[in-house]
């Protein structure tokens, strides 16, 4: 299965004004949003560099061993990635500026995006969900808040990008995908008219009533969306009807890293629909999430995560890293609630952590 180093050796000669920007090169730039830019690329949009300059920056710069370690859910590909763009004619000499990056716990939002610019085309690229357990908790904040922080600050970018004049596209993978496509949804309708396209990669999705609404009914044919055969992050809550289905080499939730999507030329490898268990995942998990009243949606997710923060571990890697303590303050945190919430909060993680293709041994709540 041909990968993104393949498409690179293959159409890397190609500037963008010989063969225009394809759905290969939209996820490429959803990918090198993952890396930390702090310090190297300015937050203005006047203030920009070649991707083949930051590219050097990047490799120069003094916590380079650390900024190469993407954490436990992002690939560290991506690093291979940038460096392996900025030989090619295709993407060397594109324009990078704008970078944000935001990580607040208080207010409980994780947030980054940067603009990949040409003479052909602007590109705006939010990041998904990183390592850190207060972006997971984000995701889910989903379903119990209208507006996640993420989502508004999403928005001013995309306003602030649009501004520059001519067509842009949006996109991103995984909650990236869904801040674009609210992003763009939230858009006047003279800003949509300046919209290309929409590219959501196995994004969460949003509430069955928040797609019925006009602003989202009038980006739905500009907006892409795109999910691996067994696609579990993307099939949290509900998206839009028309979406394309890639072929993957990894197995259960492992297929929502993009490196093990498969690329036919310039195009993904689709298949005609997701496989049995993930379309069983998306039935189970939103029947049983959309019973749930909003403040039990509230406090479902609220008790979860106060459980995995219980170490004060701030991400993944730090959670996995001193398991052995860590997991003994978990337990602690899952015992300290009371018996009913205690019993749901379990069985229904393990559900949805089971459906997703995990092996996990029954536990009595």
């Amino acid at each position: 299965m041909s990968d993104f180093f393949d498409y690179l050796a293959w159409r890397g000669d190609l500037d963008f004004s010989a063969s225009s920007l394809n759905d290969a090169d939209a996820l490429i730039f959803t990918q090198l949003v993952y890396l930390n830019f702090d310090s190297l690329l300015s937050d203005s949009f006047d203030e920009k560099m070649t991707l083949k300059e930051l590219a050097e920056k990047f490799r120069n710069v003094v916590d380079f061993e650390k900024r190469k370690n993407l954490g436990l859910v992002i690939n560290n590909k991506c690093v291979d990635l940038l460096f392996e763009c900025a030989k090619t004619a295709r993407f060397g000499k594109v324009f990078v500026s704008g970078y944000v990056n935001k990580y607040n716990a208080s207010i409980e939002e994780q947030f980054s995006a940067v603009l990949f610019s040409s003479n052909d085309f602007r590109f705006v690229s939010f990041r998904g969900t990183d390592d850190t357990i207060v972006g997971w908790k984000e995701d889910f904040n989903l379903a119990s808040l209208e507006q996640i922080p993420a989502q508004k600050d999403a928005l001013d970018y995309l306003k602030k990008a649009l501004r520059l004049g001519g067509k842009v596209f949006a996109g991103g993978h995984s909650k990236g995908g869904n801040l674009a496509i609210y992003a763009a949804a939230k858009l006047s309708p003279e800003e949509k008219e300046q919209i290309n396209l929409v590219y959501n990669f196995d994004g969460p999705g949003f509430l069955r009533e928040t797609l019925q609404q006009n602003d989202f009914k009038s980006i739905e044919k500009k907006t892409k969306s795109v999910y691996p055969q067994f696609s579990t992050i993307g099939m949290l809550f509900h998206h839009f009807k028309n979406f394309s289905v890639v072929r993957s080499n990894q197995k259960y939730i492992m297929q929502h890293d993009p490196f093990s999507w498969g690329l036919k030329a310039t195009a993904l490898d689709e298949k005609e629909s997701l496989d049995k268990g993930s379309l069983h995942f998306y039935k189970t998990f939103n029947s049983w999430f959309e019973k749930l009243t909003l403040e039990k949606r509230k406090e479902f997710v609220n008790t979860f995560f106060s459980v995995l923060e219980s170490p004060a571990a701030r991400d993944l890697s730090e959670l996995v890293e001193n398991w052995g303590k860590n997991s003994l303050q978990i337990v602690k945190a899952i015992a300290s609630l009371d018996s009913g919430t205690r019993k749901s909060t379990l069985h229904t993680a393990l559900s949805i952590f089971k459906e997703a293709g995990a092996q996990l041994p029954e536990l009595d709540a």
